[in-house]
């Protein structure tokens, strides 16, 4: 899988599934899982696995954003678990997750890519067509949107030089605009949770991060609202 995607999985397992774990069962880690798609599985735990795939939504899920080539890599399985990774794979585009890649230059931040629109002037314009447009530089700061169902999220990135970013992350109603009252936002590197914040405001900042790989995780009280995969280079 790559980097991002095993960052991605590693901060959901251990962090979501703490936190949300009580509705089905004992949740399979990332060797059970890597075990099951290659077929390394004894027959009894690949039916375990597949019998806590079909209940619950987020293992589900994040085993159909491992699939590096969708569904092929899937193998044999039951068709109810095949329709729902199909479904899953299918929409991929309206899942919790957000990718943001950018690299800094001195000053300048480069966007290598992103599953978000970044705010150009007025408009939001998706990473590929910005390359088309051989668009790729922001003078020291980028701030990207992804809607998911009636939230937008607003993930503003800040070059602060020396090595150090800034993050904000804002969470509005998409019709209103109106901020999302009471979320919480938690920092995590390497599966460990840096600073976690809870805003009645529907903004949360860290300052003066080092340039590495994070997970945003962005929650409500009742909810998860989404998972911000952040690589920022050098």
């Amino acid at each position: 899988m790559p980097d991002s995607m095993e960052s991605l999985v590693g901060a959901v397992y251990k962090g979501w599934k703490k936190r949300f774990s009580e509705s089905a069962g004992i949740h399979p880690d990332e060797e059970d899982m890597a075990c099951f798609l290659e077929g390394r599985a004894s027959p009894e735990e690949s039916e375990r696995i597949i019998g806590h795939l079909i209940a619950c939504d987020d293992c589900a899920r994040i085993l159909a954003l491992s699939l590096d080539s969708g569904i092929e890599d899937a193998g044999e399985l039951p068709e109810t678990l095949f329709s729902k990774i199909r479904d899953i794979l299918s929409s991929r585009e309206k899942s919790l997750f957000l990718e943001i890649s950018p690299r800094v230059k001195e000053k300048v931040l480069e966007i290598v890519n992103s599953t978000g629109d970044i705010l150009l002037g007025q408009e939001l314009v998706p990473a590929p067509v910005l390359r088309s447009r051989d668009i790729r530089d922001f003078k020291d700061e980028v701030i990207i949107l992804k809607d998911f169902n009636d939230i937008r999220l607003e993930v503003k990135v800040e070059n602060k030089g020396r090595k150090y970013f800034n993050v904000t992350v804002r969470a509005r109603q998409k019709d209103s605009a109106r901020p999302l009252k009471d979320i919480r936002v938690t920092l995590i590197k390497e599966d460990m949770e840096l600073e976690s914040y809870f805003s009645d405001s529907g903004s949360v900042s860290f300052e003066h991060i080092l340039l590495g790989k994070y997970n945003l995780e962005v929650t409500s009280i009742k909810d998860r609202l989404a998972l911000v995969v952040l690589d920022i280079k050098a």
